[in-house]
């Protein structure tokens, strides 16, 4: 350690900010905005650094995860800790076969909120375990007569009824108003039927048209030796990016609209 402080040169700017030393009831007015400015640079700093932004203490107590710093993902909503039940999926084969409690499963999740989806990771690993798209038939309802549990919140969609438990009826309340405000806000395009029964609203002055319109009405001719290139290339470009992506909406139909099986049943 000596050696290290040795080897810091004195004009050398530090990595972190430090935090002010004297009590707050010592600060006069006029300072206030300095001191709250100083505690956002340190803050800001934090985050910037992989070590601190992806420790867990820091995720639930800022409320922030690592997708929260994607902006290609979107507009970020509320996030934190909840209890998710296990089942409530509306696909065949999936749904617990019993009817009691006993049948249910609850695991700690991060649940984040975005404009079009909302998603819950696990928290040691930060790997998203499911994702649930915004619909036409998207709703959210809380308390133990709707979800047969205490301070319960139950968010649907077509595919899936997912069931969370909070804290109180207060914490449940304040998960429904936020994320019912931000969907309302950004992802009002989803809420409502388009074109084709397609889950997004026609775009204006785009290069590439509504993909899942075309895989609707044109699921016959793509990808054949006729086809145009466009589509064909548009078709490379989702499967090198995803391959297990859907292309009709809400999953109903097992695998059939995934484009890696397209693919595979048109080839």
């Amino acid at each position: 350690h000596t050696v290290r402080r040795q080897s810091i040169k004195r004009g050398e700017p530090r990595q972190m900010p430090s935090l002010p030393h004297t009590a707050e009831s010592t600060v006069r007015e006029e300072h206030f905005s300095s001191r709250r400015k100083q505690l956002e640079d340190y803050l800001t700093n934090i985050l910037k650094m992989p070590m601190y932004r992806n420790y867990h203490g820091t995720m639930e107590f800022v409320a922030v995860s690592q997708l929260s710093f994607i902006h290609d993902l979107g507009p970020k909503g509320i996030e934190g800790f909840i209890m998710k039940r296990s089942g409530g999926h509306r696909i065949p084969g999936l749904n617990c076969c019993g009817q009691g409690r006993m049948c249910y499963r609850w695991s700690k999740r991060w649940l984040v909120v975005k404009d079009s989806f909302l998603m819950y990771m696990k928290p040691d690993s930060g790997a998203i375990s499911f994702v649930l798209l915004v619909d036409k038939e998207f709703s959210i309802k809380i308390g133990q007569k709707e979800t047969e549990t205490k301070y319960g919140l139950q968010i649907d969609n077509l595919s899936r009824s997912l069931i969370l438990k909070c804290n109180s009826y207060r914490h449940a309340q304040w998960w429904r108003q936020g994320i019912d405000e931000f969907i309302r806000k950004h992802g009002k395009d989803f809420l409502t039927e388009h074109r084709f029964g397609s889950y997004a609203a026609v775009q204006e002055n785009t290069l590439a048209k509504c993909l899942v319109s075309w895989v609707v009405e044109y699921e016959d001719e793509l990808l054949c030796l006729q086809a145009p290139s466009a589509v064909f290339f548009i078709y490379l470009y989702f499967l090198r990016l995803s391959p297990e992506i859907f292309m009709k909406r809400p999953v109903v139909e097992g695998n059939r609209w995934r484009l890696d099986c397209i693919l595979k049943r048109k080839a």
